[in-house]
């Protein structure tokens, strides 16, 4: 039988929420050489346009989602760093 400790266990979800991390980080670094802008920059030039842009639109969702998730990844990564968890039995 193999013992793992709990050290061991936030370790391999340390490095899981770090790939995802980075994954997101990507795709909105991607966004901002796309458009040349930080999101809240983005944002206004959609909302202040005088037609309709539906791919900006997509991006813009998709931007605000990832966006999101790396705020989300953040906080995780830092409860696993702080050793704020608990294993399920």
């Amino acid at each position: 039988m193999l013992t793992l400790t709990k050290k061991q266990i936030g370790n391999w979800v340390l490095l899981d929420y770090l790939a995802q991390k980075q994954q997101f980080q990507d795709k909105i670094n991607f966004l901002e050489k796309k458009y040349n802008a930080d999101l809240q920059s983005f944002e206004q030039q959609i909302e202040g346009a005088s037609f309709e842009n539906f791919e900006a639109w997509d991006d813009l969702i998709e931007w605000k989602a990832y966006t999101q998730f790396l705020s989300d990844i953040d906080s995780k990564i830092a409860d696993i760093r702080n050793g704020d968890f608990q294993m399920a039995g």
